[in-house]
């Protein structure tokens, strides 16, 4: 092999081992730049990632703290409106003491002054009853004097020439029985009056818990009276109870009215011939006076036999005007039980 082969040769190897260096410098340095490469990306997705964590750590104490925000913001709301209900209610409570007051002293008042009325009551009985046996006697007097008067003209007319005699007269008892037909009459219109009275005060006091419970379950509904609480609807309700009629005194002057009719009747009793005081059965007195006169037979006077049915009429009417005042008094009761302590009141509810 000569020289330049050899020459050839180391030139050809130089390169060879020039370019494989060249090449495994650039493999090198392409995996070096690649690893470079990859830990920047690394580094990136990392700084990413604290930035992400970082913001939603940011976010959730921002959200954190809105809540607290939010949270203190509804405990003062709740603390102020438990504030405002507290001063409703102990404003309520002594709007409601001092209504409830108010009924207490009406009350007592209603009381002492029924007592009052007892007192004047028992203190002027004896009076009331000595003026109308003075007013029942000045009428059996007067009765008696014009039936004396009667039988005057009754005789003067028997005596004069050319007069009938069979001229219709006036008797005693005729006086009576008008007398009796008057009380009837009287009687009549007074059950009436008192029985449209009772029935109207009766009216209002059982109308008004039915009303009270209709108004409860539109109110429930939202339909009436929104704005008021169920106090209030109480309270209400126990004023329009006051607004209905009293009836008491009524009930005490138709109490007076019956005992003088019942002393009527005595003395119409009295003018057929039989005493009776006020223990005495007035119908068994007139029973035993219709047993008397058809004794009698053929000299029965007939006029007594009607006289003492519609006497026994009046004393039935009298038992009818006993009961309506009975029916009276429960109702007065009842009304100022409405007043005092009504039913939703003690309740809370119907």
């Amino acid at each position: 092999m000569g020289t330049w082969q050899l020459t050839g040769l180391f030139v050809f190897v130089g390169i060879a081992v020039i370019i494989v260096l060249a090449g495994w410098l650039i493999v090198n340095h392409l995996r070096e730049r690649k690893r470079l490469i990859e830990e920047r990306v690394q580094a990136i997705r990392k700084l990413a990632a604290e930035k992400v964590a970082a913001e939603r750590a940011a976010a959730e104490r921002a959200a954190a703290d809105s809540a607290a925000l939010a949270r203190a913001a509804a405990e003062r709301l709740a603390a102020k409106r438990a504030a405002m209900e507290k001063v409703a209610m102990e404003k309520l409570a002594q709007e409601k003491a001092a209504v409830e007051q108010a009924i207490a002293e009406w009350a007592a008042a209603e009381h002492a002054e029924a007592e009052r009325a007892n007192l004047r009551k028992a203190s002027t009985e004896q009076r009331d009853a000595d003026a109308a046996e003075a007013r029942l006697r000045a009428v059996e007097e007067a009765i008696s004097e014009w039936i004396e008067d009667e039988r005057e003209g009754h005789r003067t007319a028997a005596v004069t020439p050319g007069r009938p005699t069979a001229e219709k007269t006036s008797t005693r008892t005729a006086a009576i029985h008008q007398q009796v037909r008057s009380a009837i009459e009287v009687i009549d219109k007074e059950t009436g009056e008192l029985d449209f009275i009772k029935n109207r005060i009766e009216a209002g006091v059982d109308f008004l818990p039915i009303e009270f419970r209709l108004t409860v379950d539109e109110w429930k509904e939202g339909k009436t009276l929104r704005q008021s609480s169920f106090d209030d609807l109480k309270q209400k309700f126990r004023y329009k109870a006051y607004s209905i009629e009293d009836g008491y005194e009524l009930l005490h002057l138709y109490n007076q009215w019956l005992a003088q009719q019942r002393q009527k009747v005595r003395v119409f009793i009295k003018l057929l011939g039989v005493d009776v005081d006020r223990h005495d059965s007035m119908l068994g007195a007139i029973e035993h006076l219709e047993r008397l006169e058809r004794e009698k037979y053929l000299e029965m006077d007939v006029d007594v036999i009607y006289t003492l049915r519609d006497m026994r009429d009046v004393l039935d009417k009298l038992v009818r005007v006993e009961t309506i005042l009975r029916d009276l008094d429960g109702v007065c009761r009842k009304r100022s039980e409405q007043i005092i302590a009504p039913e939703w009141e003690a309740k809370g509810s119907l």
